[in-house]
């Protein structure tokens, strides 16, 4: 009986053995290697490595929330502002190729027309007598998303859409340098010591004509702080403008900064001594001045707080124009105090307070140029 029971077992093993040799084996697959995203620190801090490419990627962006009141208004003016930037640079036997490309988007407030001036429109609820208790109907808020750059560039070859080359000012939020965004094809050469040059191709009109404007700049870095010259001419105006910038470190903590600028005429790169709202969105008429000198001297309290006070002040605003019409010229001062302060990093928040005094002629007050007055505005702002 033990033999029969030792026999059978056996059997059992062998059969078992023998079939655990005609299974087919499991083979488990390696993973495939995994690519981790490498950081990128040739062009700065925020760089990574596209996976798979030499090329180097930046997002970044700001968002930011204003509130502005004026003198002159009824009520609160408001609006929010987000832009997404995306840097792209990689290098080549001509120098680094870059792609930048800034995305922004803005509310608006909807608005009508108004009857006393059909060119223009007064954004605010809409007059409903007997509709409601208020008698007014609020058209609620819009928003406009456009393209706001988008750059290529090579080396010191750059072209795309952009703001001109001559677009530059002093720090305030009272000051106004003049221009606004072009097409344009430039080139920089960077000398050494802290000197470059750069000659800008740029054009503000469609399908007019085939002469663009032309735009330079020289300028000057050093430790003390930089100087800028720029020189404009508009094609389509066939005026010109001038405008040098110096910015100095006076100490650790005093800065100061002065513009002075001349225009033969009015033209696309005039300043516009009544944009002081804060939005960087020019007037569609920028009246200009003969000539205009600013400055303003500023304080860094702390690491995190600085202030700065300034004017900047306009000559023969609108040229000859006021003369024609109203039988003198308009000049004006605009003058502002600023307070920027670092919430924690990356948000901060700016406050504005400006001044604006016109001198005009009679007739001008009386078809509608506005009085001195107060503005201002405070702006939070997240950027990452």
């Amino acid at each position: 009986m033990k033999l029969k029971s030792l026999l059978i077992g056996s059997a059992a093993l062998a059969a078992a053995a023998t079939g655990a040799k005609a299974a087919d084996p499991i083979i488990v697959p390696e993973p495939e290697p995994m690519e981790y995203v490498r950081v990128c620190d040739v062009y700065g801090a925020g760089f990574f490595y596209i996976p798979g490419t030499e090329t180097c990627l930046k997002i970044g962006g700001m968002v930011r929330y204003q509130i502005n009141w004026d003198e002159n208004d009824d009520g609160w003016r408001k609006y929010a502002r987000g832009e997404l930037n995306i840097d792209a640079r990689s290098e080549t036997e001509y120098g680094t190729l870059g792609g930048f490309i800034k995305l922004r988007a803005t509310s608006n407030n909807a608005g009508y027309a108004n009857p006393d001036k059909p060119w223009s429109s007064i954004a605010g609820p809409l007059p409903a007598p007997g509709v409601n208790d208020g008698d007014a109907y609020s058209l609620g808020v819009g928003s406009s998303v456009g393209l706001q750059q988008a750059i290529i560039s090579l080396g010191g070859l750059s072209m795309g859409l952009s703001d001109t080359l001559y677009d530059a000012s002093i720090s305030g939020e009272f000051d106004n340098g003049g221009g606004d965004r072009v097409h344009f094809i430039n080139y920089t050469f960077a000398a050494g010591n802290g000197f470059t040059a750069t000659l800008a191709l740029e054009e503000a009109d469609s399908n007019y004509d085939y002469t663009p404007n032309f735009v330079g700049k020289v300028g000057v870095a050093q430790g003390w702080g930089t100087a800028d010259f720029y020189a404009a001419y508009d094609a389509t105006a066939e005026e010109f403008a001038l405008k040098a910038i110096v910015k100095a470190d006076l100490t650790e903590r005093v800065f100061a900064q002065a513009m002075a600028i001349y225009e033969s005429g009015i033209n696309f790169y005039s300043t516009d001594p009544f944009d002081l709202e804060g939005y960087g969105q020019p007037n569609l008429a920028r009246f200009g001045s003969q000539w205009s000198i600013g400055g303003l001297v500023g304080y860094k309290f702390t690491p995190k707080l600085k202030a700065s006070i300034g004017a900047q002040y306009y000559d023969k605003v609108a040229h000859d124009l006021p003369a024609m019409d109203w039988g003198g010229d308009v000049d004006v001062i605009n003058a502002g105090v600023t307070v920027d302060y670092e919430i924690v990093e990356n948000f901060d928040v700016k406050l504005a307070v400006n001044y604006t005094n016109i001198d005009a002629p009679a007739a001008a007050t009386a078809d509608g140029v506005p009085d001195d007055h107060w503005s201002g505005f405070v702006r939070f702002q997240r950027n990452f």
